[in-house]
């Protein structure tokens, strides 16, 4: 099924680097036209409509980033190393790639990047886990007694993503509950990893991990962006951080 999947993209620039544009969830290609042209002149820009959003269509229910690694792995040209950028769920797909697929990597480029779980406090702990259980109760009440207790629980306690996720639910849930550290450990390539100080939805403390995770990696804070504003006000600061981090790709 991957090699006759089509991801949809939009593709501007020349030149000899290959750089692969991934969005966050809820996001579309669009979300990175303003970074991207930036890089006209410094290669070619592959911008990828992520399975399920925009123009590219599911991949099937339930699929995780490691299926969305592989379904990307077979749209790319086997015959170059690619520059991988990934903001938000892109990052946990860049993850994937790098890992899975190093020959087709040339390094990760992270804004944003989630995928690791963030450090929680006993209180929130203890009510995730009732939240857990309560939606667990309104499930099988469900399936046993024909209530609706499910939907009532998902329009209380439920995200916005969660809700407005349709036939991507299964991935959603499945990319949230995933703990991409281990996969982290086996990348080789470099990475770069830019984070919004004021980021409330992949906090630093992700950036900071991941750094802790990845041989070769370069962790930068920005200050005054958060998780959405980053590629827009901030387009221009990532701009010349990943310029300099191409630079010093290119003398190692």
């Amino acid at each position: 099924m991957a090699e006759h999947f089509i991801w949809r993209h939009s593709n501007s620039g020349g030149g000899t680097e290959s750089f692969v544009w991934l969005h966050g969830w809820g996001y579309t290609r669009a979300g990175f036209q303003r970074l991207a042209a930036l890089f006209q002149k410094d290669g070619h820009n592959n911008i990828f409509d992520l399975p399920g959003f925009g123009e590219t269509p599911m991949l099937f229910s339930g699929a995780g980033t490691s299926d969305y690694a592989d379904s990307l792995a077979a749209q790319l040209d086997k015959n170059q190393r690619h520059i991988i950028i990934g903001h938000s769920y892109g990052g946990r797909v860049a993850i994937q790639l790098a890992a899975k697929h190093p020959k087709l990597v040339k390094a990760i480029i992270l804004i944003g990047g989630a995928g690791v779980p963030r450090r929680r406090s006993i209180p929130y702990k203890v009510r995730a886990a009732a939240l857990k259980i309560l939606g667990k109760l309104a499930r099988i009440s469900d399936q046993l007694l024909g209530t609706e207790y499910r939907q009532a629980y998902t329009t209380r306690f439920g995200s916005e993503d969660y809700k407005n996720a349709g036939e991507l639910r299964g991935t959603l849930v499945s990319a949230v509950t995933e703990n991409l550290g281990p996969v982290a450990r086996e990348i080789k390539c470099p990475a770069l990893l830019l984070y919004g100080d004021g980021d409330k939805e992949a906090p630093p403390e992700i950036g900071k991990r991941y750094e802790t995770l990845i041989a070769v990696s370069r962790y930068v804070e920005l200050k005054g962006y958060d998780h959405h504003d980053i590629l827009t006000r901030g387009a221009y600061q990532c701009e010349a951080l990943i310029k300099s981090f191409l630079k010093d790709l290119d003398h190692e």
